[in-house]
């Protein structure tokens, strides 16, 4: 089984982000089922601004799309998503006829299968209304409490791979705060700051559990991947459904995308 893990950072050109990624493929080789080959790849362009304005986002989400469309060109067997933002919910689905897992989505079902109650804790406050936008844009509003967020720049997210203590101490009073909201588990976001927990061996903030968000998207890949193999797939599935190939390519070609 080959799975495309896409991030949305510039991950692979950027240096930054090279602990984050070496933290990534140790966890993702401990998780995966034998005879899973996984691929992590990044974006060429990645505007920080995405965490505040929409139109980078807009710009951004191309680039995830595209490689989408690459991944099932070049026969791998599902598309997922790596950071908290769902880029191209729809536009990924139509374009590709491979399962894709999106982080997020992801997330919110597996710890709604363990707890009666979530939150998110993120890097920031935009983030943060964001994420709780997506929960109830996907049926989790009921389940989902304020949450809450912290102020971490991808700098100070990178660094902490190697001083962990003061961002953890961080979370960890927010953590703290959200636990009076009722929460039984949280999801952390970005991506970095799980994986920081998880080279650090905290499964829990504030009292709170922290749900392995990278490790189940590995496994919600090889399952999605066993469901496809099985006939179990969007075709026919209304805004979920691939869109015809022919119709895809006149599409592309009108635009001069290829």
């Amino acid at each position: 089984m080959k799975l495309w893990f896409q991030s949305c950072t510039d991950m692979g050109v950027n240096p930054l982000w090279n602990d984050y990624e070496q933290s990534l493929e140790k966890h993702f080789k401990r998780v995966a089922r034998p005879g899973t080959s996984i691929s992590l790849h990044g974006t060429q362009v990645f505007s920080g601004r995405t965490r505040s304005y929409q139109y980078d986002v807009f710009l951004h989400t191309s680039q995830i799309i595209e490689a989408a469309v690459r991944a099932e060109r070049e026969g791998y067997d599902a598309f997922v998503q790596l950071g908290m933002q769902d880029y191209g919910f729809l536009e990924i689905r139509e374009a590709v006829s491979i399962p894709v897992i999106f982080p997020v989505e992801n997330a919110l079902h597996v710890a709604s299968l363990i707890a009666p109650k979530i939150a998110f804790l993120s890097y920031s406050e935009v983030l943060l209304g964001r994420l709780n936008e997506k929960a109830r844009a996907y049926g989790f509003h009921d389940r989902v409490t304020a949450g809450g967020s912290v102020e971490l720049t991808p700098t100070e997210l990178s660094k902490a791979f190697k001083d962990p203590q003061p961002v953890i101490s961080v979370l960890e009073a927010e953590a703290k705060k959200v636990a009076l909201q009722g929460a039984n588990v949280l999801i952390t976001a970005g991506n970095p700051i799980t994986m920081l927990l998880i080279e650090q061996g905290i499964k829990s903030l504030g009292g709170v559990r922290v749900l392995d968000s990278q490790g189940t998207l590995v496994k919600m890949a090889e399952f999605m991947v066993d469901l496809h193999h099985m006939g179990i797939d969007r075709d026919g599935m209304g805004a979920y459904a691939p869109q015809p190939k022919d119709l895809l390519a006149a599409t592309r070609k009108l635009y001069g995308i290829e």
